[in-house]
């Protein structure tokens, strides 16, 4: 049976593969639990996700994203819009929001949506970039045309350095437990290059309205992928000197990464 293209992309990842560890590291017990994950993308976090246990539901703001999503990983997957949520108060014993709310206008009232379904005492895991300015992997997003003052992929925020990250989830109620940072220099840098290179494939010969979500930045899609034909080769025949490149991050482990992840509890 042929590997879904969303674990066979996974499978040559970088980043992506440092977001999987990451989530999964700091991600609380779900056995026997009802738990929410917003920011589902293709899927594949809601894959190691539910291999993890609990009972999921899947949300992300884009119909395409959600389609794949059901395709990997089956029901309770569903579209949602950038303002509310269509569940209850304290539906979910868990709430993950994974990467998106960086593109979101309006993040304090979609944050507050977020823990208004979360259950009192419930555990809360957040995912962001870190979006510190003045340093070295930001400096090259601003010459890529990433950051949020040049309207780059969508992103209302360059992110969430880590004080404001903790300020937004104290606003909320979310008691803070812990932060982190993952993705140092090399890995972010060469995910953006990367980034970039598709991005200029992808839109060859389309206007920049039609944007996704995230920016066709990477392939969303099976079609997507299938789509990128003998450049997607190459980069499968060079990925492992790309990831030995990564692996200078090693050398530089008192720096911080340039993504954040903060898991805390609502008050009870």
């Amino acid at each position: 049976m042929t590997e879904p293209w969303q674990l066979q992309l996974f499978r040559r990842s970088l980043k992506k593969r440092q977001t999987v560890d990451a989530m999964l590291a700091h991600l609380p017990s779900v056995q026997g639990r009802t738990c929410l994950e917003v920011g589902c993308g293709t899927g594949l976090t809601s894959y190691f996700l539910r291999q993890r246990g609990g009972n999921w539901t899947s949300a992300d703001f884009e119909r395409d994203h959600v389609r794949s999503a059901r395709q990997l990983v089956g029901d309770r997957v569903l579209q949602v819009g950038e303002r509310t949520l269509p569940f209850r108060t304290a539906a979910f014993d868990v709430v993950a929001a994974i990467n998106f709310l960086e593109h979101i206008k309006d993040d304090e009232t979609f944050f507050a949506e977020m823990v208004r379904v979360l259950k009192p005492g419930g555990d809360f895991l957040f995912m962001a970039p870190k979006g510190d300015h003045g340093r070295p992997g930001f400096a090259l997003k601003r010459v890529l045309g990433f950051t949020a003052d040049q309207e780059g992929f969508g992103h209302a925020r360059d992110g969430y350095p880590l004080p404001a990250g903790r300020a937004l989830m104290e606003r909320h109620g979310i008691r803070v437990q812990g932060q982190d940072s993952y993705c140092r220099f090399f890995t972010e840098s060469l995910e953006d290059l990367l980034n970039f290179a598709y991005h200029r494939k992808a839109m060859k010969g389309k206007d920049t309205a039609e944007q996704d979500f995230h920016g066709d930045t990477a392939p969303m899609s099976a079609e997507a992928l299938n789509k990128v034909g003998t450049a997607y080769k190459v980069y499968s025949a060079i990925y492992p000197a790309l990831k030995g490149w990564t692996m200078l991050d090693r050398l530089i482990p008192f720096s911080e990464g340039y993504m954040m992840v903060a898991w805390g509890k609502k008050a009870a």
